[in-house]
């Protein structure tokens, strides 16, 4: 009987051995149909590493997400991994939050071999790099195009714009009264009044809000003339040539109903604006229009991996990154969601060249990637993105003339500077 007895222990403690688990939390704020592949990625993951199970969890928009992880900062409950901007990890790194990547890329058994980094494109490897220290991966990327209105182009005989001065002489030509009521109903062009547009803008022209020195000083440049050129154009679209829609939200419901004829917006709106103009109109896009010269910026998020796990955690979480960069799970998230490849190797899958044959004009967002711009990842810039993002709205809404807006501007950005 004790022989049995120790027999049966044997047995349970093997079988709960061998079916031991580590348990990690990925904290996301895709929702819809990206949130719907971030699960399938997920499960994917799960069922290839039964030892290993990652949890999904999808907090809200980006503005929750980064409450919640400001918070849980604090109160040292953060999970394994999350998505985070460059500057909402800027701001967790001084406080010994964020777990540094160097040394699991180097490692010579689970590292990432000099092929899979160099695949990472180079802004994308700039954005989750600071100093000579990676404190995260590339996850969700996209780049500004110009939506526009194949049908109306068309229509009107007009090619693609290339440049802004096209881009003003399209809006022009687009823009119409078509029941003759003194009201615009149709316009060439249109904008939202954030600061994401107005940075579209002044990088073309040439400018930046701010200067990160390589000591880590700021320099505050929004003042400038590229920034005066650039906001007034924004103006004078609105205002003065009366030829661009404004408004704070998205625009790609405008578009379909055929009230704007462009807009630039990033290639993650596609989905959205192809359910908008269905059974309306025919779209396409392509490069934004080149100014002094071509920088459309970079949005999207990055992985970031925690401190305070158990190392079992840490090894299950690098493990979820690198299978999250591979080039088959880049190829799937970007034809099911729109999001780029963070790395050029996911361009030769077979996958990727099927989506690339059957829609030819992904490769447009791909082109611009040599001449991308990036945020300054630093933690300023959350502060940066407030202060210009009422200063557009003031200024495009008439508060405020573009001389007093930048006025403004350049000095609450110092005042943030001088209390860092």
């Amino acid at each position: 009987m004790r022989k049995r007895l120790i027999l049966a222990l044997l047995i349970v403690s093997f079988a709960v051995f061998t079916f031991a688990v580590t348990e990690i939390e990925f904290w996301h704020a895709m929702g819809g149909a990206q949130g719907t592949t971030v699960n399938e990625i997920v499960a994917s993951f799960n069922e290839a590493n039964p030892d290993i199970v990652v949890e999904a969890i999808y907090v809200g928009n980006y503005s929750a997400l980064q409450q919640k992880l400001l918070v849980s900062a604090e109160s040292k409950t953060l999970p394994a991994l999350s998505q985070a901007y460059g500057n909402w990890t800027a701001r967790l790194i001084p406080r010994d939050a964020v777990q540094e990547l160097n040394s699991l890329i180097s490692d010579p058994e689970v590292g990432l071999t000099d092929e899979e980094w160099d695949a990472i494109w180079n802004p994308f490897k700039k954005m989750v790099t600071w100093g000579d220290t990676v404190y995260a991966l590339p996850f969700n990327k996209s780049t500004y195009v110009l939506y526009y209105n194949t049908d109306l182009f068309e229509q009107y005989g007009l090619e693609v714009p290339k440049t802004m001065d096209d881009l003003l002489f399209a809006a022009m030509m687009l823009t119409e009264d078509k029941n003759n009521d003194g009201q615009i109903d149709q316009f060439g062009f249109g904008f939202r009044t954030t600061i994401d547009h107005f940075m579209i803008f002044l990088r073309a022209n040439g400018g930046e809000a701010i200067d990160i020195k390589p000591d880590g000083s700021v320099e505050v440049t929004i003042n400038s003339p590229e920034a005066k050129e650039a906001l007034q154009l924004m103006y004078d679209m609105a205002h003065t040539y009366k030829v661009a829609l404004f408004q704070g939200g998205y625009l790609d419901a405008p578009f379909g109903d055929g009230q704007i004829a462009m807009f630039v917006e990033t290639i993650a709106s596609a989905s959205y604006v192809d359910s908008g103009s269905r059974g309306k109109h025919g779209w396409a896009w392509a490069p934004v229009p080149m100014w002094k010269v071509q920088a459309p910026p970079f949005a999207g998020t990055d992985v970031v991996m925690f401190k305070g796990i158990t190392a079992e955690q840490k090894d299950a979480a690098w493990k979820f990154m690198k299978y999250l960069i591979s080039p088959e799970i880049q190829a799937y998230w970007s034809v099911k969601t729109g999001y780029m490849p963070v790395t050029e190797i996911a361009l030769t899958t077979p996958q990727w060249k099927a989506y690339e044959e059957q829609n030819p004009t992904v490769l447009v967002p791909i082109s611009q990637i040599p001449f991308g711009s990036v945020d300054p990842n630093v933690a300023l810039w959350d502060d940066v993105r407030t202060i210009l993002g009422t200063m557009v709205g003031d200024v495009i809404n008439q508060k405020r003339t573009v001389e007093e807006g930048l006025a403004w501007a350049e000095q609450e950005i110092l005042l943030k500077v001088a209390n860092q």
